[in-house]
């Protein structure tokens, strides 16, 4: 009997130890996990952390190109190069001031990288006014009749937006890859196209895609306040064809029309027609893009822009009467009109931002210039 109970006794123990040491090892597996999870949790902060770092170093110095930062039981290495891409590892769109930016956070054993596009502002240059942040604004309507498109020139971290400061209509199918906002009110033949076919290529914070609100300020536009800045005037109605080579980006070549002007033909360079009249355009105007990323033509008339046949403009324009594009018409740029912008069938416009140089010998003064001088990150990678 006695050496049955010391049996018992002594297995008791020994089960008691190996649960005892399980428990020890569970402990020990679980507190290891800890720390793991909490470095890793640590090391992404301090990855994400250095990407606000590059944007802070590159807004005050462009030629930035990185650092290595010490932080609590870890650090941050954050590089940063050029880059014309718009994706890590994508291809090549023609951004230029843009940066790469690499920011590998260390925390303990853990390591976690995170990448960003970083597209830098002009700080130094002139600033856009704010109805030229639109890929189409209009001081009243603006109307799609069927199968029109405002879309990204091959960018899709551009927003296509668009504003009204009276009503927007969409009729037939229409595809917008941008916002839309009114003043007035927002319609559509086919009700459902609102919600499905105003997508924007960029929302973060999951705002509605289109909706109502104030007016955008659009000056009205006198040529004739800025002859004296042309470098060729033509006094009355002019027909320009064939090919024409204007200025640079910072020193604009601006040709002033006291008339209508048709306009086709090829054009190298940068610079601005300031038309009294009409602008007419007829078959294909080719502007070779000097910089992808913006325009190197502007077309600013106080009267109408018509175009007929399948037109090809690389723009951005302004009016001060009617944006009338008709079947077949393509823009790569944007479209502002004093009054309002219609597209008829098969219009489509390509948005690629407005060039600051094209507007500020005319627009600087405008109390609604844009003041964003901060990096913007354009695509972001974890």
């Amino acid at each position: 009997m006695g050496r049955m109970i010391l049996i018992l006794i002594i297995g008791g123990g020994i089960l008691f130890t190996i649960t005892t040491l399980n428990m020890n090892q569970s402990n020990s597996s679980m507190s290891n996990n800890s720390v793991r999870a909490l470095q890793e949790k640590e090391a992404k902060n301090y990855a994400q952390s250095g990407i606000e770092f590059a944007t802070k170093y590159l807004a005050d110095d462009s030629t930035w190109t990185g650092t290595t930062k010490q932080l609590n039981n870890g650090s941050v290495i954050i590089t940063a190069q050029n880059t014309s891409s718009q994706y890590y590892n994508g291809p090549n769109v023609g951004l230029t001031s843009a940066r790469l930016v690499t920011s590998i956070g260390i925390y303990g054993i853990k390591t976690d990288t995170v990448r960003a596009v970083i597209q830098l502002q002009n700080s130094n240059g002139p600033k856009l006014p704010r109805f030229m942040n639109y890929a189409s604004a209009a001081g009243n309507n603006i109307n799609l009749s069927g199968n029109d498109q405002i879309i990204d020139d091959n960018n899709s971290s551009w927003n296509s937006n668009c504003q009204a400061n009276g009503n927007f209509y969409m009729g037939g199918w229409n595809l917008i890859k941008g916002f839309v906002t009114y003043a007035g009110e927002i319609s559509a033949d086919k009700k459902w196209s609102l919600n499905n076919n105003i997508l924007p290529n960029q929302n973060p914070n999951n705002l509605p895609a289109y909706s109502q609100t104030s007016s955008v300020a659009i000056p009205t536009f006198n040529p004739d306040d800025f002859k004296s800045l042309a470098t060729t005037v033509y006094n009355g109605s002019q027909t320009i064809s064939g090919n024409l080579v204007l200025g640079s980006k910072t020193n604009p070549q601006i040709i002033y029309v006291g008339g209508d002007l048709t306009l086709s033909g090829n054009v190298t360079g940068y610079g601005v027609f300031i038309v009294k009249g009409n602008i007419n355009i007829k078959g294909n105007v080719t502007i070779n893009s000097q910089d992808p990323s913006c325009s190197n033509l502007g077309l600013y008339t106080s009267g109408d822009l018509n175009t007929n046949g399948g037109v090809v403009i690389n723009a951005q324009v302004y009016t001060g009467g009617n944006a009338n594009l008709n079947s077949n018409c393509n823009i790569r740029g944007s479209v502002t009109s004093f009054g309002s912008v219609n597209l008829s069938t098969n219009v489509n416009i390509y948005y690629r931002p407005a060039n600051s140089y094209l507007t500020s010998p005319f627009w600087t003064g405008d109390i609604n210039l844009s003041t964003t001088t901060r990096p913007v990150v354009v695509s972001y990678f974890e």
